[in-house]
């Protein structure tokens, strides 16, 4: 879990995390230079699975996130941020579960809600979820929630980690990546909700986000232009009928 100035979400994302069916796990928080009372907040959780770790000086999301990455000690990795939460509490299980018994896939993650500042559902979001169709579509969109994924750690950091050159979308660049190496796929249930803010949508950021989107397609799309789409467009109308 990485934070930055998240006091009045991170209770909720932590509540969600020690709720889980499943409880062999160890959330490891890392708190890029917060300046408010995040540590506090922490603080008052006693749980030994729990390790706080407060950087120096701010890093950044993306060194952020590789940061987090290479300091935990699971086979697998599940993101969280601290903004969002978790709402199955059967998620962890269920996707652990996944992996142990699919050993060519390398990343599961599921449906999502979408929620605004207060916790208000604005929308539900349902992804594709068998590796074909994802490979498929995903060029042309993003098809996971991050906080909704587990990976296998050691795959993603012989990939190098999240690309820390990007200001943006470094999620959709690693899915990508992954997907060009291993199987991919989605929980049906609707396990996260993904926390949407009022800041979110000015213009500036619209801009580096769909900058860096074209940048990405960009870098990937010969690799994956070569899925058959015709075959996909069938596979969806026989889905449909």
């Amino acid at each position: 879990m990485c934070t930055y100035n998240r006091a009045h979400f991170i209770k909720q994302a932590i509540d969600s995390v020690l709720s889980q069916t499943f409880q062999d796990w160890e959330l490891l928080i890392v708190d890029d230079c917060s300046t408010d009372n995040t540590k506090k907040i922490i603080s008052t959780y006693s749980d030994d699975r729990i390790r706080y770790i407060q950087n120096p000086e701010n890093l950044g999301i993306t060194e952020n996130r590789n940061k987090a990455l290479s300091l935990s000690t699971g086979e697998y990795v599940a993101v969280l941020d601290s903004d969002d939460y978790w709402i199955d509490t059967n998620k962890l299980s269920l996707q652990n579960d996944f992996l142990d018994q699919n050993n060519n896939y390398a990343l599961i993650g599921s449906n999502m809600i979408i929620v605004d500042e207060q916790g208000k559902t604005i929308k539900k979001v349902t992804y594709p979820y068998v590796n074909f169709l994802i490979k498929n579509l995903l060029l042309m969109k993003n098809l996971f929630c991050h906080s909704s994924v587990l990976y296998r750690k050691q795959e993603i950091l012989n990939l190098g980690g999240y690309d820390v050159t990007l200001p943006i979308w470094e999620d959709y660049d690693m899915w990508l990546k992954i997907g060009l190496k291993y199987k991919l796929a989605n929980l049906s249930q609707y396990t996260t909700a993904y926390r949407k803010h009022t800041n979110q949508s000015n213009s500036i950021k619209i801009k580096i986000g769909k900058d860096t989107q074209k940048f990405i397609i960009e870098k990937y799309k010969k690799s994956y232009l070569g899925y058959n789409f015709s075959k996909t467009l069938n596979t969806l109308r026989n889905i449909l009928r």
